[in-house]
């Protein structure tokens, strides 16, 4: 029985002494350069020592052609050839061995291959929201949009999401603008939705639609004088033990002595940030100074 192997033993034998033949050929080639080599140079060393010894004569122009015939014959490249002539006296330099041939391939440089973002999908699901918005393609940018949405809905750092959602409104893709249009209008009518609902309840809850629905920037004008008039009724009948009603008060009456008095009262250390951070943006340093700990160290530098 015949075995499947042998043809691709025969093949092998066949290619060795091919690859032998290739071999020689280029040993044979490298010797060839050597000598191409080792000969300008000495027909280089005479001329230069003529030169230095008699002058600069018409023989010497002519040795000069024929060193510059027997370079191109080596190197076959005819910039190097210019620069091995523009180079004289000094042409000798030329037969210096470099590593990785540099003089040889200065002509030679292969150009880089065209640099690509290639992102695997496993790592786009994962990217925060704003890298997405920058690299993400249609599809991805309204999955955003739709977290956005919902992150929004459910009070989630409203005003940096609005923000985002802004930035997706004026997305080149006319799909993802008009995606991102429609999700401001669903935001709009969710909180409208859930503010009429709840108008006659006076609790937190309640409270924090308002808050929210504001720092949207959605409403404007005498609807956003209304809903904090509205805002402030309810607030009267909330319970100031919680964080909470210290952030809407300073919310409505941009007063950041409401975050130490909330911290006072709570002990919830992201008001006493809060209002840290507040007075270091007004530049009231004493005041941050004397609140100065570890503790709070931590909570002013804390992301």
């Amino acid at each position: 029985m015949k075995s499947r192997y042998v043809k691709n033993s025969n093949l092998t034998k066949s290619k060795g002494p091919k690859n032998r033949n290739k071999f020689f050929a280029n040993k044979h080639q490298q010797l060839g350069r050597k000598i191409l080599s080792g000969t300008n140079l000495i027909i280089v060393s005479l001329n230069l020592f003529s030169i230095l010894y008699y002058g600069l004569r018409l023989e010497n122009f002519i040795v000069i052609l024929i060193s510059a015939v027997l370079f191109y014959i080596e190197r076959k490249n005819l910039p190097e050839v210019v620069l091995f002539v523009l180079a004289y006296p000094l042409s000798w330099l030329f037969f210096i061995p470099l590593k990785n041939e540099e003089i040889e391939n200065f002509f030679n440089i292969p150009l880089p291959p065209e640099i690509r973002l290639n992102i695997d999908e496993t790592v786009k699901s994962v990217l925060p929201v704003k890298a997405t918005i920058i690299i993400g393609n249609t599809s991805e940018k309204k999955a955003v949009t739709r977290k956005l949405v919902t992150y929004i809905t459910h009070g989630i750092d409203v005003e940096e999401n609005m923000k985002y959602l802004r930035i997706l409104q004026k997305d080149p893709h006319m799909d993802v603008a008009l995606y991102a249009g429609q999700a401001l209008e669903d935001i709009e009518n969710y909180f409208e939705e859930q503010i009429a609902k709840s108008r006659n309840i006076n609790d937190v809850e309640s409270c924090l639609t308002i808050y929210n629905y504001l720092k949207t920037g959605i409403p404007k004008g005498v609807v956003r004088q209304d809903l904090e008039s509205l805002l402030r009724s309810k607030m009267e009948n909330v319970t100031k033990r919680l964080p909470e009603y210290y952030e809407i008060m300073y919310y409505l009456e941009k007063d950041e002595n409401y975050f130490l008095k909330g911290y006072e009262v709570t002990k919830e250390p992201r008001l006493l940030k809060k209002y840290l951070l507040e007075k270091l943006r007004k530049s009231e340093y004493n005041v941050v100074k004397a609140y100065l700990s570890e503790t709070t160290r931590k909570l002013i530098c804390d992301n």
